[in-house]
């Protein structure tokens, strides 16, 4: 069963994982098809000033360059558009050539927010973490140990959604983990027949007991690197967007000047290649803010609502 959830939780998070990516190369393309207009369109309209004697050769070339730079950009783009699609074909168990996504770019996209305070239980939905559980119960009932310790009661989430909840909440869940031991009484006339019996039982749940604690360091570590990814992201998104704002400006103004008279095509062309680098760059940060949610949602099994039938097996009666 545990092994199935492990596919199931993979393959969703890889279908999620592509289909932003095929997301992503739509918003680079549609910029990319946008700009080579733009490009286009710059290249006959400095090829008749040429003939008019109002620029050298020098700026057509330039505008030539540019234009064919970035059109072979968006055939490179659109090429890896092709493959993420057949990639997730596979994923789907699809054929490639009759398999399509339709185009749809991701401009504006946001995560789901990330509630504040999330249970450390939520951990215990984790394929391999609940099979490392199960192990230490399955000991349990041979030890005599009870199983109240088992979960751990930090929270993964602080105040702000973000940031992760102190470090010393969770050593000390391990340290409790680690003092549990078992509580079984030895007949007196029968300890040396069950004494090595025991021993060995004992040495079985203290490794059960161990591969457990393991587990779920492991798990946190995962979440912690995906809050720490998603904070990033999420102010590089910001970031990036006020960088757009601002080369979309500077575009502007460069080409009221040029037209003017007041800078060369340098400073257009400058212009140009910065608004392009900013906006691909935001698509980019975009899908990378969506795959470490996507990573976030996987390292806590699935998101962050714990079915009720879970919740109601931790409790100890």
């Amino acid at each position: 069963m545990d092994d199935l959830a492990v596919v199931r939780l993979t393959v969703s998070s890889d279908v999620a994982t592509f289909y932003y990516l095929l997301r992503a190369l739509d918003a680079q393309a549609q910029i990319l098809e946008q700009t080579v207009a733009a490009f286009a369109e710059q290249v006959r309209v400095v090829d008749a000033q040429l003939r008019n004697g109002l620029v050298s050769p020098i700026d057509l070339y330039q505008a030539q360059s540019l234009y064919e730079a970035t059109r072979a950009q968006l055939r490179d783009v659109q090429r890896a558009r092709a493959d993420a699609e057949h990639a997730l074909a596979v994923i789907c168990g699809q054929p490639a050539p009759t398999f399509s996504v339709t185009v749809r770019p991701l401009l504006e996209a946001s995560p789901p927010a990330v509630p504040v305070g999330l249970p450390g239980d939520l951990l215990m939905r984790r394929p391999d973490v609940a099979a490392a559980e199960q192990n230490v119960v399955s000991f349990n009932a041979q030890v005599g140990v009870a199983t109240a310790e088992l979960y751990p009661t930090f929270t993964l989430t602080g105040a702000a959604g973000f940031e992760s909840a102190s470090l010393s909440h969770l050593l000390d869940w391990k340290s409790k983990m680690a003092s549990i031991g078992p509580s079984i009484s030895i007949p007196i006339f029968d300890a040396g027949r069950r004494r090595y019996n025991l021993a060995a039982v004992n040495a079985q749940y203290q490794q059960s007991v161990a591969a457990y604690v393991s587990q779920v360091l492991g798990a946190y570590s995962d979440v912690e690197d995906a809050l720490t990814d998603l904070h990033a992201l999420t102010d590089e998104v910001e970031r990036m967007r006020a960088a757009v704002a601002a080369s979309q400006n500077y575009l502007k103004t460069a080409l009221a000047q040029y037209k003017q008279g007041l800078v060369t095509y340098l400073v257009v062309i400058d212009a140009q290649r910065t608004l392009l680098s900013n906006q691909l760059t935001l698509t980019q940060d975009i899908n990378q803010q969506m795959a470490a949610s996507i990573h976030l949602i996987k390292a806590l099994g699935g998101g962050w609502v714990v079915p009720d039938d879970r919740v109601n097996s931790n409790k100890v009666k």
